[in-house]
């Protein structure tokens, strides 16, 4: 008997770097599955037959189900990423969860709080914030990972090693590229006066514009919508160019065909008020609300926060222009 106990102990031991390897293989199958991306960061070839499980939140027109359990989805994913933290994939995915909801969910809600509601604003932009941070690091780090230096050449406010990171990008990073900036740009707007941020601020810039050259048409002009508010919007200098955002706009209505709202809030918001030009304005949140979002299920839920935006900002006109 106790022989028997020796062998089937034996046989475990030998055997458990196979249950490890299976469970590791399991881990990197689900992630790979999740992210749209293998553990290198390289997206994953969809068959057009393949159902996107997905739809069921990015073609939801229902926000508020979705913010709801959006918070849920998150955490999901962090749980997913820690157990397997060097998946790029999954890491990516999962900075871009946090800097969506950041956006959609967190700082976009708060802008319409009230004014005698000024502290409980304050607390969810520092929400926001935290998250865009996160997920900016986390898609950094994916960077990182692919490009060894990457990340704090980028953050060194060194032009010279900007540059030389931006070289070695090619299109297997536009996707951790266009999420870090976002969630880099995204905190700035809430916390433009911070002085670590001004430093390295035209870092995202320098990157966005790499890889808008090497995927100008990456999600529907996503990239040329983001550069559009950030050269109209900052300081010369610290890389404001107002007839580089014009032309950036132009290059996002041209890469979403006119079919997203996006770049017409942006355009209203950006660049209209800023100029007192009221018909602009109007002009660019009718053609915001004139898209059918259900001409494009995959954006439905996009589609309609965009809308939402662009009601609200019909809604504050007299904010933005003076009625004489």
């Amino acid at each position: 008997m106790k022989r028997l106990y020796v062998l089937v102990a034996a046989a475990m031991c030998a055997a458990l770097p196979v249950f490890v390897s299976c469970r590791t293989l399991l881990i990197n199958a689900v992630s790979t599955s999740l992210s749209g991306a293998n553990k290198k960061g390289i997206p994953s070839k969809q068959k057009k037959s393949n159902a996107d499980p997905m739809l069921a939140i990015t073609g939801e027109t229902d926000v508020t189900l979705v913010g709801d359990f959006f918070p849920t989805i998150l955490k999901v994913y962090e749980i997913l990423q820690q157990a397997n933290p060097n998946h790029l994939g999954l890491m990516t995915m999962t900075g871009s969860l946090n800097i969506m909801y950041a956006n959609a969910f967190v700082a976009a809600p708060a802008e319409s709080l009230p004014n005698e509601a000024y502290d409980k604003q304050y607390e969810e932009f520092l929400r926001a914030k935290l998250h865009y941070i996160r997920g900016r690091d986390l898609c950094l780090n994916a960077l990182d990972s692919r490009h060894k230096g990457f990340k704090d050449n980028v953050m060194s406010g060194d032009e010279d090693k900007l540059a030389a990171a931006c070289a070695l990008l090619d299109k297997h990073d536009v996707e951790a590229a266009y999420w870090a900036c976002a969630g880099w740009l995204g905190a700035f707007s809430l916390d433009p006066l911070n002085p670590d941020m001004l430093g390295n601020l035209r870092s995202p810039a320098s990157i966005l514009e790499k890889v808008a050259a090497l995927d100008p048409d990456y999600s529907n002009g996503a990239i040329w919508d983001v550069l559009t508010n950030f050269y109209v919007s900052a300081p010369a200098d610290f890389g404001g160019d107002y007839e580089r955002g014009l032309y950036c706009h132009e290059q996002a209505v041209r890469a979403s065909g006119g079919q997203s709202p996006g770049p017409y809030v942006t355009y209203a918001e950006s660049v209209c008020i800023p100029a007192g030009d009221e018909a602009g304005f109007d002009e660019a949140l009718a053609k915001a609300l004139a898209i059918n979002p259900d001409d494009n299920p995959s954006s439905r839920l996009m589609t309609t926060i965009s809308q939402r935006r662009a009601k609200m900002l019909l809604e504050h006109k007299s904010d933005y222009f003076l009625e004489w």
